[in-house]
């Protein structure tokens, strides 16, 4: 049977994985927030990991309702399963908004066009509108931006570092479920426990 260290080495590696990997397993988890008292969960992509800070970094514009609740409520948490290993992980921790900084620039950068092209949109996400909407400038309907295109949507691009608190990880079996919860502080585990399934 796997100790606790291992399982949460297990876990930091698929993370950094699935930052790295599109289509990977915990590529795309479900980011749940609080505002006004009411839960709101949306699917984001995880684009990188800092295992030796314990955070995970997604990006979103800046625009958004999101970004209003985090900085409301910075208590998050993130839910990623795979389904061919039957395994669940949450995280759950801070989010930290950064509009600016070597990080954020890096995921700017480093990011496809196809990824940033969101963050020209004329509109704010999630306002009402009359009928079905790209929310893009006409010329980028259909189209992939260049570059030099993209630095006008660099004003709404924001970097959320989420900075985890605790893991919970659920292995799923016939012979029996495995459940285990990890507290830990700046990357460092500060508590391991074994959790009834």
């Amino acid at each position: 049977m796997q100790d606790l260290q291992s399982i949460l080495e297990q876990c930091w590696l698929k993370l950094t994985l699935a930052s790295q990997t599109p289509g990977a397993a915990w590529r795309t988890p479900v980011l749940a927030t609080v505002s006004a008292q009411q839960p709101r969960q949306r699917t984001v992509v995880l684009r990188r990991v800092d295992r030796a800070a314990g955070s995970l970094w997604l990006h979103t514009d800046l625009r958004s309702a999101k970004i209003q609740h985090l900085e409301q409520q910075p208590a998050v948490s993130l839910l990623f399963y795979d389904a061919a290993a039957e395994t669940q992980l949450q995280v759950r921790g801070r989010a930290v908004v950064h509009t600016a900084g070597a990080v954020w620039q890096q995921l700017w950068e480093s990011s496809p066009e196809s990824s940033l092209r969101m963050y020209l949109a004329p509109q704010p996400p999630g306002i009402h509108c009359s009928e079905p909407s790209p929310n893009l400038p006409e010329q980028f309907v259909g189209r992939l931006p260049n570059r030099g295109d993209l630095a006008a949507g660099l004003n709404n691009f924001a970097a959320v570092e989420i900075q985890a608190e605790r893991l919970e990880w659920l292995q799923l079996s016939r012979e029996g479920h495995r459940r285990a919860e990890f507290a830990v502080g700046a990357g460092t585990l500060q508590h391991a426990t074994w959790l009834e399934p």
